[in-house]
């Protein structure tokens, strides 16, 4: 049976160097030979798991590649398996066209897991060596082995093969380990990007901290950074105050999750690989996440606590993973430290992520790309600022977008059917510069932006027994899905 033949019109905005691409950017005409868009590196046990995970986002105009840790170990050629990956993504990201890294497992150490980190060595504030397992190195242009001995990212030693990201390509981990895990996020992921409240939700975002209440020069500073970015949203406080009899712990850590009402959260305040810390040694673990109740109300997190997104160690799952792996419940994507850090400059660090991810329109990945992008000179000045640098991962899907404004769900209108033969496929809607995706029963794809007034014309060759699927998607809107038999 001869295939469809797709063609569409395309509008794609002009980057500047050096910038992360825009979320409402993507690449057309993709077919299955063409390169992808998302590369998502699994082990091979789980490859099969992300396939529908990998078939969402291509619905979405985001197509995804899946490699195996052993089929990469078994075509290129390096001294370890964390240096094929790196050459990997390197030839995809600089051959290929590939935007968005996902590491699809998580890590245990010395070089084990689904897919292992890798390790670098840093001296901690007290002088102690201390190693870190660091995703950014996956993006390097250099191995971070300068005296090739064996041991990665030491600030003095390696500073010539240290490379930190430029900010073109978004790069995430989502933490699993098991079949259940990559359903349960995919599930997500689905959820956020099709079924995102639309309500105050967008726009909100809850500042948290366990401890004290926020000294007031750092309180205007992240009043002035998130006003700018969440126009017409607001930004809340919360923490304890004893003289008030006003306290925080994990009952009102849960009232403020279950909420609904603020889908960016920061939670500042001690840490430790099993839950946040609250006063009186009360802890927030795996345990309160599995209390949640916030169904597809899933908010995007950072937080300075330390080692709350430690996703390398044997005994498992960190808080974070659970907020990412628990079904139905939890958060959508957390950037978290894996370790014990320096605390200096943290918190002012990570309101630019917000401001990246928000002000630019760009991907939770590519907003901490562009974080770390603008770390780089400071990091190779002070050894504090690289081992920040190296701590701070993306944890979830690094395409999603942070969602800055209420989205609507669009109305779609399309043919009931299609004839067979060549024709024009007319897609209608109210929903102006979206995305609109277009695939058939053969694998064929095309994918363009929608006009002024939210419509879309594809010029197509169908065949008869066939299916055409429509997807409506984009930064502002909630995806909708339309299929179209061909008859």
């Amino acid at each position: 049976m001869k295939s469809a033949a797709l063609c569409a019109s395309v509008t794609l905005s002009m980057i500047a160097p050096g910038i992360a691409h825009p979320e409402h950017e993507f690449m057309a005409g993709l077919s299955a030979p063409s390169p992808a868009t998302v590369l998502l590196i699994t082990g091979p046990d789980l490859v099969d798991s992300w396939k529908p995970f990998a078939a969402w986002k291509k619905r979405l105009g985001k197509p995804v590649r899946i490699l195996s840790t052993t089929q990469i170990s078994e075509r290129y050629e390096a001294k370890d398996l964390q240096e094929k990956i790196r050459r990997c993504i390197r030839n995809h990201t600089d051959h290929l066209g590939t935007r968005w890294i996902i590491l699809g497992g998580d890590s245990e150490e010395n070089g084990k897991g689904v897919v292992p980190a890798r390790d670098t060595l840093h001296r901690t504030q007290s002088g102690e060596p201390t190693k870190i397992p660091t995703d950014i190195y996956y993006l390097s242009k250099k191995d971070w082995d300068s005296d090739n001995d064996g041991i990665y990212g030491e600030w003095q030693e390696d500073k010539d093969s240290i490379d930190y990201p430029d900010g073109d390509v978004g790069l995430g981990r989502i933490p699993v380990r098991r079949t259940e895990d990559v359903k349960a996020y995919t599930d997500k992921v689905i959820a956020y990007e099709s079924r995102y409240p639309e309500s105050e939700f967008a726009i909100s975002m809850a500042y948290a901290s366990s401890t004290l209440p926020l000294g007031t020069e750092l309180q205007t500073s992240w009043n002035q950074k998130i006003s700018k970015v969440l126009e017409g949203g607001a930004l809340r406080y919360f923490f304890p105050s004893p003289g008030k009899g006003k306290t925080f712990g994990p009952t009102e850590w849960l009232t403020l999750v279950n909420s609904g009402t603020n889908g960016k959260l920061h939670l500042k305040g001690p840490g430790t690989h099993g839950g946040w810390l609250f006063e009186n040694s009360a802890l927030i673990t795996k345990a309160e996440v599995s209390q949640l109740t916030n169904r597809e109300a899933y908010p995007i997190m950072t937080t300075t606590s330390p080692y709350t997104g430690q996703f390398d160690r044997g005994e498992d799952p960190s808080i974070a993973e659970s907020m990412i792996r628990t079904p139905e419940r939890g958060a959508i994507a957390v950037v978290a430290p894996s370790r014990q850090g320096p605390s200096s400059g943290q918190e002012e660090i990570l309101s630019q992520f917000w401001e990246y991810g928000l002000g630019q329109k760009v991907s939770a990945g590519a907003a901490l790309s562009l974080l770390k992008a603008g770390m780089a000179q400071q990091a190779t000045a002070t050894p504090s600022a690289h081992l920040l640098a190296c701590e701070l991962n993306l944890l979830g899907d690094p395409t999603l977008g942070l969602r800055g404004t209420v989205p609507g769900t669009p109305t779609v209108k399309a043919p009931r059917e299609l004839p067979p033969g060549n024709l024009s496929l007319i897609i209608e809607s109210d929903a102006p510069h979206s995305i609109v995706s277009l695939q058939d029963d053969y694998g064929l794809y095309a994918v363009t932006l929608a006009d002024e007034s939210g419509n879309v014309v594809f010029p197509l060759n169908v065949v008869e027994d066939s299916t055409i699927t429509i997807t409506v998607s984009g930064p502002e809107y909630n995806a909708v899905t339309l299929t179209i038999p061909v008859r």
